[in-house]
């Protein structure tokens, strides 16, 4: 395991106090990997009790201001990589997943530039009349994309109740046509 990654594993199960100084990579390439590497290193991570609750959900949602308020956190969770990735002044520091696709670069109406590894999505909820749910590309195919995302259930319906509040950090995979907008942050 590299220093990097061994310093996320010592955050999440260090105590509020703990802190991470982690270099900033110059070029795209690199940072999309350092993005990824840090969303893998978070996949399996769950709630402590079911209720966007525990130490290290507790952390993510500090990134945007809302530690133990049990709020939803998966644009904290994007918020939260991108920091520990070294990237503080890239992308919006907020909660809501719609801010994470704001000024779109690809939109599932009108096409756009592909969507990259590392780059933000958001699935739109007709309850929520917005894009209410978001996550990181990991690989954007011709059909199906796999995500890395925050706040879901590894197995829970498209759409559904458990798909946009879930119990954790899961790898998933979706259909492109389940995917309302992106947004490249990096190029």
């Amino acid at each position: 395991m590299n220093h990097g990654l061994l310093a996320i594993f010592l955050l999440l199960a260090g105590s509020a106090n703990t802190q991470v100084v982690i270099g900033v990579e110059t070029s795209s390439a690199g940072a999309r990997d350092r993005i990824l590497d840090v969303a893998r290193a978070s996949i399996g991570l769950q709630e402590k009790t079911g209720n966007n609750d525990g130490p290290a959900i507790d952390r993510i949602l500090a990134s945007v201001g809302l530690e133990r308020t049990g709020a939803p956190y998966c644009a904290a969770w994007n918020r939260w990589v991108y920091d520990m990735a070294g990237f503080r002044l890239v992308g919006p520091r907020s909660a809501l997943a719609s801010k994470w696709v704001s000024d779109p670069t690809w939109t599932r109406s009108k096409g756009g530039t592909l969507p990259k590894p590392g780059d933000a999505w958001g699935i739109y909820f007709p309850s929520k009349k917005r894009v209410a749910h978001t996550g990181l590309v990991e690989v954007w195919g011709t059909k199906t994309i796999r995500t890395i995302e925050a706040n879901t259930s590894p197995d829970a319906a498209a759409g559904s109740d458990a798909d946009r509040n879930g119990d954790g950090v899961w790898r998933k995979y979706r259909l492109i046509n389940q995917i309302y907008s992106a947004k490249n942050w990096l190029d």
